[in-house]
């Protein structure tokens, strides 16, 4: 399965306003996309250190909930929660013909916000 950027920063953003600290989002929470599919994102954002999940999977399949962000991943939404900021990285990274990666995400973002900065 490919990694899906836009839905890692939906999830880091639902998770971001989620009411309160012991609730969850399940896989089925995030509208638009398979529950599968949210599941091994939140897999993969928990192995990334960004959100802190419980593995709920039972023997027929594997499954997450996501219970909050950690500091990596607040520090990471700030850099790409504003929608002219997100849009500008994913443009300035196909431009450039590069991989979508977590470390430039950052670098893309962090120099976007730098331009935009009087």
């Amino acid at each position: 399965m490919k990694r899906n950027w836009d839905l890692v920063r939906k999830i880091l953003i639902k998770l971001e306003e989620k009411a309160n600290s012991t609730s969850w989002l399940e896989s089925s929470d995030i509208k638009g996309y398979d529950s599968i599919t949210v599941a091994y994102h939140y897999k993969l954002l928990k192995n990334a250190g960004l959100i802190e999940a419980m593995n709920i999977s039972s023997i027929e399949s594997e499954d997450f909930a996501a219970t909050s962000l950690t500091w990596q991943g607040h520090e990471f939404l700030d850099k790409i929660r504003n929608d002219n900021v997100w849009n500008k990285v994913k443009n300035t990274v196909q431009s450039k013909s590069l991989d979508l990666s977590f470390d430039v995400i950052k670098q893309v973002a962090t120099a976007t916000i730098s331009a935009m900065l009087p």
